[in-house]
C-alpha cells in the first residue's frame, strides 16, 4: 500500500474524465510562457552561489522577515517531508487534522511518529477544537501538530486566534506547528494571516502551486517562526540530503514568477466571481449533498447521503459518466467528495450536471441491487 495513495490516484485516473473537477488549484495561466521563454537557455550554474539567495531574499521581502528564516523547498509537499523528517522523529507524537491532505497523516507514520488523528467538527463548520488537540498530546513529549490553513480538502480558514491557542498546546509538549498554507494564497495578501506570525513554535509552508498554476516551477518554501531560526541548519542539512538544490533555472524563475504574481491574480479572482458560485448553487439545490461553503479556495467537500463507499462511486463517475472527482477516502473521510471549480462557467455547469446525473444513476442502481 503506496504511503500517498491519492497521488497514484491524481496520475492515473484523474486525467482520464471528460469532466474533470479534482483539481484543487488554478490552470497553468498563459502568463507562464513568458517564464518559459526567459528561463529557456539551461543554467547548469551553482544555485548556492547566486539563485537560491536571490530567490529566499525575495521571498523573504514579501514577507517581511528575515531571510535566515526562509527556506527554500522542493514544493510544498517537500516542505512538509522537511518539516516532518526534522522534527517528528520516533518518540514524538504527532496531532494530525482530520479530514485532511494524504501526508498530514503518512508522513509522521513514515518517520516512526505517533499519530493520532483530531476530528474537524462539520456541526462547526470543519472548527479543529484545541480542547481534542490538547487530550490528543496530552502526557506526550514532544508533542507537534500538523494542519493546513485553510483546510485541505473542506476550505475552512483557521483565525490567527485559533492558531495561537493550537501552538500553544503543542509548546506546552515542547513540540511545533508545521501548517501548509498552500491555499492561503487564494486570499489577498494584506488579509493573510500565516502560522509564523503567530507564534514562535510554528512553521509556515507555501508554494506558487495552488492560486497560481505554476506548479511545474516545483518552488515551495518554508518560513521558521521566531523561536526555530535555530533549526534552519538542521533543516537545510535535510534538504541537502534529499535534493541538494532546486534546479537552477527553476529558481531563477521564482523572481519572475513573482514580478508577475499581480497579472495572474486577474484570473484567480474571475473564477472566484464566476465559476465559484455556480458550485455553490449547486452543493444547495442538488438532492442528497450535503455540503458547507467552503471559507477559501476552489474545493468543496460535500457528503453524499447513502454512500459511505465514495471510493466506489468516484470510480463509477469516471466509468459511467466520464466525471472525475476525488474520494473522501483519500481524506480520511469516505461517503465525502471534494469537488473543484477551478473551469470555466460553461464547462464547470456541464460537468456538474453530469455529476449530478451520475449520483442519481448511482443511487438508482444500488436501490434496485
Amino acid at each position: 500500500m503506496p504511503f500517498f495513495p491519492y497521488m497514484v490516484f491524481a496520475r492515473t485516473r484523474a486525467q482520464l474524465a471528460r469532466h474533470n473537477l479534482t483539481q484543487s488549484g488554478m490552470p497553468q495561466p498563459e502568463a507562464a510562457l513568458e517564464l518559459r521563454a526567459e528561463s529557456a537557455v539551461v543554467d547548469s550554474g551553482y544555485a548556492g552561489i547566486e539563485a537560491l539567495p536571490e530567490w529566499e531574499r525575495r521571498i523573504a521581502d514579501s514577507l517581511g522577515v528575515d531571510p535566515r528564516r526562509v527556506i527554500v523547498t522542493l514544493g510544498a509537499t517537500g516542505g512538509m517531508h522537511l518539516a516532518a523528517w526534522r522534527f517528528f522523529r520516533p518518540g514524538s507524537r504527532v496531532a494530525s487534522e482530520t479530514p485532511s491532505y494524504e501526508p498530514l497523516r503518512a508522513l509522521p507514520r513514515a518517520f516512526g511518529a505517533e499519530t493520532v488523528l483530531v476530528e474537524r467538527d462539520p456541526a462547526a463548520g470543519w472548527r479543529l477544537d484545541p480542547a481534542r488537540v490538547r487530550a490528543a498530546l496530552d502526557g506526550s513529549r514532544p508533542g507537534h501538530v500538523f494542519i493546513t490553513n485553510p483546510n485541505n480538502p473542506t476550505g475552512a480558514r483557521m483565525e490567527a486566534s485559533l492558531m495561537r491557542d493550537l501552538a500553544r498546546e503543542a509548546q506546552r509538549c515542547g513540540g511545533v506547528l508545521v501548517c501548509c498554507e498552500v491555499y492561503l494564497e487564494f486570499e489577498q495578501p494584506s488579509r493573510r494571516e500565516p502560522a509564523f506570525r503567530v507564534a514562535p513554535n510554528t512553521v509556515s509552508i507555501s508554494s506558487l502551486t495552488k492560486a497560481y498554476g505554476l506548479g511545474g516551477l516545483r518552488l515551495g518554501w518554508m518560513v521558521l517562526g521566531e523561536g526555530l531560526v535555530g533549526e534552519r541548519e538542521a533543516l537545510l542539512d535535510l534538504a541537502y540530503m534529499s535534493y541538494v538544490d532546486l534546479p537552477t533555472p527553476a529558481l531563477r524563475a521564482g523572481p519572475l514568477a513573482f514580478e508577475q504574481l499581480p497579472r495572474l491574480r486577474p484570473a484567480l479572482e474571475r473564477v472566484g466571481r464566476e465559476s465559484r458560485p455556480i458550485l455553490l448553487d449547486w452543493l444547495a439545490r442538488t438532492p442528497g449533498v450535503q455540503g458547507t461553503t467552503p471559507d477559501l479556495g476552489l474545493t468543496a467537500f460535500p457528503r453524499i447521503e447513502g454512500v459511505s463507499d465514495s471510493a466506489g462511486l468516484a470510480d463509477y463517475l469516471l466509468e459511467q459518466h466520464g466525471v472525475g472527482v476525488v474520494p473522501g477516502e483519500f481524506f480520511g473521510r469516505p461517503g465525502h467528495l471534494r469537488i473543484g471549480c477551478g473551469l470555466p462557467p460553461d464547462r464547470l455547469r456541464s460537468a456538474l450536471e453530469s455529476l449530478g446525473q451520475g449520483l442519481s444513476a448511482f443511487r438508482a442502481a444500488k436501490g434496485s441491487a
